[in-house]
């Protein structure tokens, strides 16, 4: 496993980083043990990096990351989110999560299928009191006193330009003074959104998506890397749009860039290479990222994925293949 330099932090970070989404839950397979066995074979694997938040499944997330590197935490940089409220009903599923797990796996459960009680809307609180509650929340989940990147959670365009943004910062400031976070970071849903942030405050890391259905189109990425911030990547299979078991006519039901999906398969097949393989070397090497995260739920993931970064990188010829395509795959219209 190859190391980059995380912007300006004195960090060195694993070119791939674990992404914590898809560990606990009322929908992961097997048991506690078998999260914790993951985060060992990705750290076995060399993998130095892992990004969490105090949202995912009601915490259970960073409960992992706690256990599974207790001992350990020299060897590890948690990178972990706050900014999302936690309703009640959440806390009630954590609760009985244990004794409801069983029944979903029987009953083969998927996400689509929980009520919308379950898996809905969240509401934000980036205010100084909500981030150093959460904050502390995280910290006694993860077993430290102390995390290595702090970052915003999906803060909105309003947000950002709110005047209780120039607050939230002084607050992460704060945390960081105390010795709570070594650094912290923004980690908004769309690259716009993760440069109006920069632009309001100075932070030392960004997350946002990219990859070869999520391009950027205004080079964003390299100019943070020329800012010295350190740069997280994240989607970079599209969420699952880019398996290759997703057949043509169940693309079309998914998603408007089904034309570029099946472009970058004819790409893929020329070069006897996996899509996922494509997608995660494109990444690589993309300048001005960090590290580029990728959600794994078990010790087949981690392995799987490790095959794809061990591949021989794209040539150039590749890459510029992929960028003449990317270029062409629909956008989202930015928020205004």
């Amino acid at each position: 496993m190859k190391h980059r330099r995380f912007g300006a932090t004195g960090l060195l970070v694993s070119e791939i980083g674990f992404g914590g989404s898809r560990i606990g839950g009322l929908l992961a397979q097997g048991t506690t043990g078998s999260g914790i066995s993951t985060l060992h074979a990705a750290l076995d694997a060399g993998i130095n990096f892992f990004d969490t938040a105090g949202i995912y499944s009601q915490g259970e997330g960073e409960e992992l990351i706690g256990q599974a590197f207790r001992g350990r935490r020299d060897r590890v940089i948690i990178a972990s989110k706050g900014g999302y409220l936690l309703p009640t009903r959440h806390h009630l599923m954590a609760r009985v999560k244990p004794l409801l797990r069983p029944v979903v796996r029987f009953l083969g459960l998927k996400r689509e299928h929980l009520p919308g009680g379950i898996a809905g809307q969240l509401a934000h609180d980036f205010s100084a009191s909500s981030l150093t509650n959460a904050l502390e929340a995280t910290l006694r989940r993860l077993r430290t006193d102390y995390v290595d990147i702090y970052q915003l959670h999906s803060p909105s365009s309003t947000d950002i330009a709110s005047e209780s943004f120039l607050e939230t910062l002084s607050a992460l400031q704060a945390l960081q003074k105390a010795g709570k976070i070594r650094f912290f970071g923004v980690a908004a849903d769309s690259l716009e959104d993760t440069n109006r942030a920069v632009q309001r405050g100075t932070f030392n890391s960004v997350q946002g998506p990219f990859g070869l259905l999520d391009p950027d189109a205004n080079g964003l990425l390299q100019g943070w890397y020329d800012l010295r911030l350190g740069v997280i990547v994240r989607g970079c299979f599209g969420g699952g749009l880019l398996k290759d078991s997703l057949s043509v006519d169940e693309l079309r039901h998914l998603t408007p860039k089904y034309d570029s999906i099946i472009a970058l398969r004819r790409i893929a097949e020329e070069r006897q290479r996996p899509m996922l393989e494509l997608a995660l070397q494109y990444c690589l090497r993309t300048p001005g990222i960090g590290v580029t995260l990728l959600g794994m739920r078990t010790e087949e993931h981690v392995r799987q994925n490790m095959r794809y970064y061990d591949a021989a990188p794209l040539t150039d010829d590749e890459l510029a293949a992929c960028n003449r395509l990317s270029a062409t795959v629909p956008q989202p219209v930015p928020n205004s």
